[in-house]
């Protein structure tokens, strides 16, 4: 495990540690007074959407991409996004510019966190959009905080516990905060919310759509078990992963593709091990994202517990079965409960068991020796069931 997965993993365990990020805030002055501020530059205004979160987080989020071009358009604007290196491929199919650093890196290392703070420094745009949420110190919140623009907007999530970030901090990060009317709504609705906001327009939410290319050489028929989870503490046991790929091969009669990237490697080959008897394409860390989206997009079926691959299969139409805990159960895992109708029911299983401290936010009540309760509990015959029912269904 890297060495920003360990610690996200303590954190995870132990909640009250996250309060640490607001280090962050002390150690990024002291450097910020060392790196030049941009002046404007260029005809063309500039808007910046600050994203520096996960893969999950940035394809619920481009689902809202037309809003900001209805907002910004094209003949006045240049729109750019912020986001970590390996997904500057998919927010180029988008915006006009993408600019990059390793956000993973910089929550760990102080040469990494100043390599981020230079690049967030580096220019100066007119508008500057945080839509992720100021509730705790995130990193949106201190890349914010570095950039320079004309004016720098983020929003304020309604929830019930603390806020971990404090007023100060936002002050300082940000010139506007829009606060959000409604708790625990779905990520994609939630944008769709913000630049409604902004614009003062309604707009109609919609799950993201992704390009699906054919430049990864497969059969024409095959499923895939993404046995790997961000961190340790939403992994669901891998021998359960291996009963149900036993009984998905039984039914589809066609190969297991593992797919990741090196972080995924271990726990994958532990699956492997487990089910001998199944031919197997193992592609860790042969494809560019965009050739991952390519691989879930062409999928017969997809189970997996890691959010990101589900968030693709949600936007690729693929039978897809989500093994989760309740911690994002309305924010990240129930569409349907958003009002996305019969295009998610009709090709997913969420199997999640539903409890009062539901929607935790990864801040659990529970004694955490290494796996979120909630995830453990989910047994192999509830998912079973949830995969039967999907492969019942019509193609």
């Amino acid at each position: 495990m890297s060495l920003f997965n360990r610690i996200l993993q303590l954190m995870m365990k132990i909640p009250a540690l996250q309060n640490i990020r607001l280090a962050f805030y002390f150690f990024d002055a002291v450097v910020l007074k060392f790196i030049k501020k941009p002046k404007k530059s260029g005809d063309k205004k500039k808007v910046l959407i600050v994203f520096p979160f996960a893969l999950g987080d940035c394809v619920m989020f481009l689902s809202s991409v037309g809003c900001i071009r209805d907002m910004y358009p094209s003949e006045e604007w240049e729109l750019v996004a912020a986001c970590n290196g390996p997904y500057a491929e998919l927010f180029s199919t988008s915006f006009d510019r993408v600019i990059t650093c390793n956000f993973t890196k910089a929550s760990v290392g102080p040469k990494d966190r100043r390599e981020m703070l230079k690049v967030m420094r580096s220019e100066y745009f007119d508008v500057a959009i945080d839509p992720i949420g100021a509730n705790v110190c995130s990193p949106n919140v201190y890349a914010t905080n570095a950039l320079c623009a004309g004016e720098k907007i983020g929003v304020l999530l309604k929830q019930d516990k603390k806020l971990q970030c404090p007023a100060w901090l936002r002050r300082k990060a940000y010139d506007r905060i829009l606060n959000m009317p409604d708790k625990d709504v779905h990520k994609v609705r939630h944008y769709y919310q913000v630049f409604e906001m902004l614009s003062g327009k309604k707009y109609e939410p919609r799950v993201a759509t992704l390009p699906v290319g054919n430049t990864v050489e497969l059969p024409d028929k095959y499923f895939i078990v993404y046995p790997s989870a961000s961190i340790p503490v939403k992994q669901w046991p891998v021998e359960r992963y291996a009963a149900v790929t036993r009984k998905i091969y039984e039914r589809l009669n066609c190969p297991l593709v593992i797919c990741g990237t090196g972080l995924d490697k271990e726990i994958s080959e532990q699956l492997i091990r487990l089910v001998p008897e199944i031919p197997v394409i193992n592609i860790i860390g042969k494809t560019s994202v965009m050739q991952f989206v390519e691989v879930i997009g062409r999928a017969q079926l997809v189970l997996t517990n890691d959010t990101s691959v589900y968030h693709i299969a949600v936007a690729t139409g693929r039978r897809t079965c989500v093994v989760s805990g309740g911690y994002v159960y309305d924010t990240f895992l129930d569409y349907l409960h958003n009002g996305y109708g019969e295009y998610v029911e009709s090709h997913t299983k969420v199997v999640a068991h539903k409890s009062p401290c539901m929607n935790c936010d990864n801040s659990c009540i529970h004694k955490v020796e290494v796996t979120y309760p909630c995830v453990e509990e989910n047994t192999a015959e509830e998912v079973q069931k949830a995969v039967d029912e999907l492969m019942d269904m019509d193609n």
